[in-house]
């Protein structure tokens, strides 16, 4: 048999595919091969790793390409391995970034082995492009490690350690976009669901291991920042910092010796870039940068002063300085983004309150000074989003009158010696201090009168309204703590500043690139031409414990028509299903701690091309988004998608009757069972309920026929 590796149709006979006309490759020995798995048909073999094997997916129907994974035979039996396996859907399931690649499903084959399906992704490992490339442009480079980095930092912030970070595992797609892969031994907190890995165990690659690592101690999310130095030095360099005949020697020079210099390997490399390198390859932990968000902020810091030439991204084919995409221009210079990451000028003046932000927590703190008057600075704040974190943007305004430096004077400076004071005539005293009595009296007034005009209950109404507002785009785990914190800033407010800081809130185009997004959490448009934005909403008599699941659903649908008007359902997923059609969201499944019960909405409107762009030419379009319950709270999403999907009509059958079909099956499941549902339509168009228990090895489809 043969089987065309563009679209996995299978024929007896060599040649030509009937479909596409793509040459048809020899089956051989792999079984696989021109099967389906899923809904997909296995097209080719797209790599062979340490613990299976890679194969690209085809839908039949709609053409979508996956990524299918399935673990060995001998790694199956294993059960260390299979959890291992799972752990990267879990682990990419939990953290949820742009930049790290989609996991769709996972489950198991026939014969016993597990198989995780991903998203497909177009160019080519980082390490292709390190020796395609050389030298590599810093800026471009500073560029793709920032975001990975920000994905890492989404990763650690859930508890997920990588821990085999390189560039193997950093895809770069044809935009230069980069896409984290292979969280296959991420550490998880054990809370997360993860088993702690002993001590002395060796997992990762060698040439990026952190020396803690390397000495088969315990790790945290330093490791990953130190393989992601090594990365740099590389990407750099073109070599890597260590290189040894054995395994042995290798690890010893990682614990022991110090890295070389990377600008004795080349010299245009900014001393700051090599600080930054160093920083992060240092030996002991705590001599690292502590976070991703510290060593991604460091090294925008350190590429300010690069040259135009060196700002050309990288991409799969090579660096180039032509449009990268629809509506995205190369530009010879650093990312907007980042100059709100520089270091800002101090105030020379003495002030009575400094604001301080923790961009890692999205805490806002007010450090009171000593003293009081009115000459303070204010702080603006709001909540805004970036990536899977929460940063408290503070924009300073200064007030209308100041202390002078007389009167903050640091007290520990000596004193100056006193001068002998000229002659006045005592009524000329008089006059002066009658003349500065009634100047303090006509400002205390006309301070007093602004208050009254600024002191307005409308105006706390408007800004009681706007914080609100911003609430909604805080997730609900950390929704109190940033009110908290937001009501205590207002406390801080004076009266007379209050109306300027509800214009700001409402004008905060004008602030750049953190107002846009500031502009995005309060309401404004979606970012990135996201279909729609990212919000949490409340379902009617929400119980995550107790969830109806046919009154869910019915809901949901109605709420994704009221977000985008031709919505139209194409899947629902969920989990902890009970025989009487209730689901219990917070039972752990297969790939979470916990479940989700998740509505899938299509529109066809967004799914169009532009017919001002070429066929042929790449266009991304933004046309799914789903809403999905998880126990602590219900969220609008944006969904990632080639927008093919197969629209499917509202669910005739209710879970309850879904669950009696599987009884009729098998009486014997009894009612302390939970099942695993889904509902979506197969490659022949035909729409089905889709039934598992993982744990009995269960899987049978009932067509929607109620």
């Amino acid at each position: 048999m043969f089987v065309c590796p563009e679209c996995g149709a299978t024929q007896p006979a060599t040649g030509h595919c009937i479909h596409d006309g793509t040459p048809v490759t020899p089956i051989g020995e792999d079984v696989l091969l021109g099967t389906t798995i899923g809904a997909y048909r296995v097209a080719r073999l797209l790599g062979i790793g340490g613990m299976g094997r890679v194969y690209k997916g085809v839908h039949p129907q709609i053409g979508s390409r996956v990524a299918i994974k399935v673990l060995s035979r001998e790694c199956s039996d294993r059960r260390d391995l299979v959890e291992r396996f799972f752990s990267e859907a879990k682990a990419v399931n939990l953290i949820r970034h742009e930049s790290i690649v989609n996991v769709l499903d996972l489950a198991m084959l026939p014969d016993g082995r597990p198989f995780i399906i991903m998203e497909y992704l177009d160019g080519v490992p980082l390490s292709q492009a390190i020796q395609r490339n050389q030298p590599l442009p810093l800026g471009g480079l500073a560029r793709l490690a920032a975001e990975v980095l920000d994905a890492l930092g989404a990763a650690h912030a859930k508890g997920i350690i990588h821990r085999d970070l390189k560039p193997d595992n950093i895809f770069v797609a044809p935009s230069g976009r980069p896409k984290v892969l292979d969280f296959g031994i991420a550490k998880l907190q054990p809370e997360l669901g993860g088993s702690s890995t002993q001590t002395g165990s060796l997992l990762g690659t060698p040439h990026y291991m952190a020396p803690e690592q390397a000495a088969g101690k315990a790790v945290d999310a330093r490791a990953d920042l130190y393989a992601m130095g090594v990365i740099l030095f590389e990407c750099a360099t073109g070599r890597k910092p260590f290189l040894a005949d054995s395994l042995f020697e290798l690890l010893r020079k990682h614990i022991d010796e110090p890295a070389p210099s990377p600008r004795a390997m080349r010299p245009d490399l900014p001393v700051e870039i090599e600080q930054v390198i160093h920083t992060a390859m240092a030996k002991q932990p705590d001599r690292r940068f502590a976070t991703a968000q510290a060593m991604s902020t460091a090294l925008q810091h350190a590429t300010q002063q690069l040259t135009a030439d060196q700002w050309a991204p990288i991409t799969g084919s090579g660096t180039h300085v032509r449009p990268l995409s629809s509506g995205q221009i190369w530009q010879g210079t650093p990312p907007a983004s980042w100059a709100s990451r520089a270091p800002q000028p101090q105030p020379q003046h003495h002030v009575q309150h400094q604001s301080t932000v923790s961009a890692s927590s999205g805490q806002v703190a007010v450090a009171k000074g000593k003293g009081g008057g009115k000459g303070l600075w204010i702080a603006l704040f709001a909540i805004v989003l970036v990536g899977g974190g929460i940063t408290a943007a503070i924009v300073a305004t200064r007030g209308s009158s100041e202390s002078t430096p007389d009167q903050v004077a640091d007290n520990t400076k000596p004193a100056d010696k006193p001068t002998k004071s000229p002659k006045v005539d005592k009524a000329d005293k008089v006059d002066k201090a009658d003349k500065a009595d009634s100047d303090d009296t006509a400002t205390d007034k006309a301070e007093v009168d602004d208050d009254k005009e600024t002191n307005s209950p409308d105006i706390d109404k408007a800004l009681e309204a706007q914080m609100q507002e911003a609430l909604k785009a805080i997730p609900a785990s950390e929704r109190k703590m940033i009110e908290a914190q937001m009501r205590e800033a207002m406390k801080q407010l004076p009266a007379s500043q209050r109306k300027m800081v509800l214009d700001q809130l409402k004008d905060l185009s004008k602030l750049g690139s953190v107002g846009t997004q500031v502009n995005q959490a309060l309401g404004g448009t979606p970012a990135n031409g996201d279909l729609v934005e990212r919000h949490t909403i409340q379902p009617p008599a929400w119980d995550p414990k107790k969830t109806d699941v046919a009154a869910y659903v019915a809901w949901a649908i109605g709420e994704g028509k009221r977000e985008v008007s031709d919505a139209q359902l194409v899947r629902v997923d969920v989990d902890g299903v009970y025989p009487d059609g209730h689901a219990d969201l917070t039972l752990p499944s297969l790939a979470s701690p916990h479940g989700s019960i998740d509505v899938r909405m299509f529109s066809p409107s967004h799914a169009r091309r532009d017919p001002k762009i070429p066929r042929g030419a790449k266009q991304e379009l933004k046309c799914m988004f789903r809403i999905i319950g998880e126990p602590d709270e219900v969220e609008v999403r944006d969904l990632s998608s080639e927008c093919k999907e197969i629209a499917i009509h509202a669910p005739r059958c209710s879970a309850a009757q879904v669950w009696k079909k599987a009884l009729a099956k098998r009486s014997d499941l009894g009612s302390n069972a939970v099942a695993e549902l889904g509902y979506r339509a197969d490659f022949n168009g035909g729409i089905h309920w889709y039934f598992d228990i993982r744990d009995e090895n269960i899987s049978w489809i009932f067509p929607d026929d109620c």
